[in-house]
């Protein structure tokens, strides 16, 4: 079996607070996958735009722990213990392809998880 390796892309804009990275233009995950963000400060508040797209839970006060739920783009802000913003960026879920497939039947659409034998995609939980 495969393990799925994915990466955040650091490439333009500046993240002082993020342990180990200097510039970062969005942060790229996919859907039901997580990622952590190390930061080198105490996180008072984690603010995720659209929890619908991905969430954002703070593991511990220098660790957030960033799921993709469903494919788009969102924004995590990251507040300190001053209530200042350490963090402001764009988050994008994109699908995880790697095994999956998709049925057509018409104009209808099922996705299948096919790990490795092939069952209906679990979606996510409508959030309250």
């Amino acid at each position: 079996m495969r393990k799925l390796i994915f990466a955040v892309s650091f490439t333009a804009g500046s993240l002082p607070h993020l342990a180990g990275a200097a510039e970062i233009q969005a942060i790229q995950i996919q859907t039901d996958q997580a990622h952590i963000l190390r930061l080198d400060k105490p996180v008072k508040s984690v603010i995720i735009g659209n929890d619908n797209i991905a969430d954002a839970i703070m593991q511990d006060a220098k660790t957030i722990v960033l799921t993709g739920r469903n494919n788009g783009v969102t924004n995590l802000v990251v507040l300190d213990q001053n209530g200042e913003t350490m963090l402001d960026e764009k988050v994008m879920v994109g699908q995880n392809d790697l095994a999956t497939t998709r049925v057509f039947r018409g104009t209808q659409m099922s996705v299948l998880s096919c790990t490795p034998i092939c069952e209906p995609k679990a979606s996510a939980a409508p959030r309250s």
